[in-house]
């Protein structure tokens, strides 16, 4: 029985290697909600033909060339059926307009900003306040267009301006000791939570957050949806607005 498991798995492995290049290197390198699919139901079928002594192994090649054809025929069908391939392989949602965050989106896509922040960070983004744009693709990767890649936008220039007022005041606090603030990769409210282990690491207490976000207008943390520490002041994202 051992050996049959062996030549079932070697005979397996080869097989699929054949059907992932009849299906195409999309299923390797971009994943959609229905090649992923696709790709369990072939996972299973591979798995109950090597243990499953019952029935004849060739049944289980059959049926992983049957879904294989499917997916083949599908993916052909959707070229030319845009509003079908939507359903799907899904559509692209965009979470970040203009620098603001679209809650509804985000909320139709079960996405919140603690995956977003550790997404952020791992395309070394220190902050949203970086980010003009932020596309969340069907793939569930994401797409993020900074204002430094727009220079010459009015948007980007003011937010140059502020951030070299910023900096302004900083450098004069280099002269008097002090060092230069910066953007921090260490959110201090997601979702309406204060993260206090944050605020230890920035040397800041509750009572200065309180006070900075009454000061842009907020009346409770839970009113906040994301703050960060930038440039010695706290920056607050803004909310779009259909």
């Amino acid at each position: 029985m051992g050996l049959s498991i062996l030549i079932k798995t070697t005979i397996i492995y080869f097989f699929i290697l054949i059907i992932m290049k009849f299906m195409g290197k999309r299923e390797i390198g971009q994943l959609s909600l229905f090649d992923f699919v696709i790709l369990l139901l072939i996972a299973d079928v591979a798995v109950m033909g090597i243990d499953n002594e019952e029935v004849p192994f060739y049944i289980f090649l059959i049926a992983i060339i049957i879904l294989a054809v499917i997916q083949k025929i599908l993916a052909i069908f959707l070229l030319k059926k845009p509003i079908f391939r939507n359903f799907f392989d899904g559509k692209e949602s965009v979470i970040i307009i203009e620098g603001k965050a679209n809650i509804k989106e985000m909320k139709k896509q079960n996405y919140n900003f603690d995956d977003l922040v550790v997404q952020l960070r791992l395309k070394n983004i220190r902050s949203l306040s970086e980010v003009r744009f932020l596309i969340l693709e069907a793939n569930g990767e994401i797409s993020i267009f900074k204002y430094s890649d727009y220079p010459n936008s009015v948007l980007s220039t003011c937010k140059s301006k502020a951030n070299n007022a910023l900096t302004t005041n900083s450098s004069s606090s280099i002269e008097n000791g002090s060092k230069q603030e910066d953007i921090f990769p260490f959110p201090l409210i997601i979702s309406g939570r204060v993260n206090k282990d944050n605020l230890k690491l920035l040397n800041l207490d509750e009572k200065w957050l309180f006070k900075k976000i009454k000061e842009k207008g907020y009346e409770e943390f839970s009113d906040v949806y994301y703050a960060n520490y930038e440039n010695g002041d706290l920056f607050i994202l803004e909310i779009y607005q259909f």
